[in-house]
């Protein structure tokens, strides 16, 4: 992950982007591959929920397939569940751990591989020592014991399971459909810890912090919620 996080740069409220990753050979091989490049234009001016929409766009473009059921499917449900597991976490932290929080990372667990659960995890940390790279994130101060299910996914959570068992992967139109899939997610996810932040501006301490926002596996895909 180190490594990983040693190409990063930081910019808020903005996704952070490795060189390799602005580089079109990088991205899924799709006919539409300019909408990508246009997706990551998006996502990086913080336009999560234009990023959303294109990338649906483009999904829906190709076959249908099971992938195509998270069309239109948000996690918004989570905003309430969301803001007390932050509420917990800040206050184990601040008060139990006395830690002087100055950014926080909630991320969700390695989702293609582990389907039967999808979850999100935070971490804090009382210092941001250099916001050229992020290989800070890698030295955090406090770790939740406790995780937060991500709920109404399930049907996905099959469908990532029957791709890898029926290695539907070797199929061009539905790895395509895969790989959509997989940034949809981990907008929504961007999407549901925006909300929920900006939701708690001036009610919640911890809605005053940098928020860093990813998924495991996708460390290059960082968005900040500040």
């Amino acid at each position: 992950m180190k490594d990983i996080l040693k190409a990063l740069f930081y910019f808020p409220d903005k996704l952070l982007l490795t060189p390799t990753q602005k580089n079109p050979a990088h991205l899924p091989n799709i006919p539409f591959l300019c909408s990508m490049l246009q997706i990551q234009d998006l996502i990086q001016a913080g336009q999560i929920e234009t990023a959303i929409r294109e990338t649906e766009t483009s999904l829906a473009q190709l076959s249908p397939s099971d992938f195509h059921n998270i069309i239109g499917k948000d996690l918004l449900h989570l905003q309430g569940p969301l803001t007390a597991y932050f509420n917990y976490f800040h206050t184990v932290m601040t008060e139990e751990e006395e830690l002087d929080i100055k950014a926080m990372y909630l991320e969700m667990n390695s989702f293609t591989t582990h389907y039967d659960r999808w979850f999100l995890h935070l971490l804090a940390y009382e210092s941001i020592m250099n916001r050229d790279t992020l290989d800070w994130l890698t030295d955090f101060s406090g770790e939740s014991e406790k995780t937060l299910t991500i709920t109404g996914f399930e049907a996905l959570q099959e469908t990532n399971k029957k791709y890898m068992q029926t290695e539907g992967y070797r199929d061009d139109q539905l790895r395509q459909a895969c790989e959509l899939q997989e940034y949809l997610i981990i907008l929504r996810v961007h999407e549901l810890v925006k909300q929920t932040v900006n939701a708690n501006k001036g009610k919640a301490a911890w809605a005053d912090v940098p928020v860093f926002v990813g998924a495991h596996d996708y460390e290059d895909l960082i968005f900040v919620v500040q």
